[in-house]
């Protein structure tokens, strides 16, 4: 390969899901697996993959600077994968949703589009 291209959107994404995935203060082995699927499914090189598993040892804070860089739907993809890895483990705990409450915040979505997005994602109790 002559020069691999970067994925700052989504590399950028990946991490802020590692966020949310930390923000109760561990990382859960449901949420893990189910950021190495994300890893795994993204067309990513050698190194960002190695980066993105570097963020399973230590909790990852979100950069909320790259946000503007994304487009709406990218925005809304980004907090559905963000739902969905919060619901990874069964539960959103209280400092998850409070993350989730920033993330969305923070990609601009309506508390309108998130709850329709947040209404179709599978809740286990």
């Amino acid at each position: 390969m002559i020069g691999a291209v970067p994925h700052p959107q989504v590399m950028f994404m990946l991490r802020l899901l590692a966020a949310v995935c930390w923000s109760d203060g561990k990382l859960a082995d449901a949420e893990q697996a189910a950021l190495e699927r994300l890893i795994n499914a993204a067309d990513l090189d050698g190194s960002e993959r190695a980066e993105a598993r570097s963020w399973f040892v230590t909790p990852v804070e979100i950069d909320e600077a790259d946000i503007d860089a994304l487009s709406e739907n990218q925005r809304l993809a980004t907090y559905q994968a963000a739902v969905r890895v919060a619901l990874s483990d069964q539960d959103i705990a209280e400092a998850e949703q409070v993350v989730l409450d920033r993330v969305r915040h923070a990609l601009q979505i309506s508390a309108e589009q998130a709850l329709e997005i947040e209404a179709d994602m599978p809740r286990y109790n």
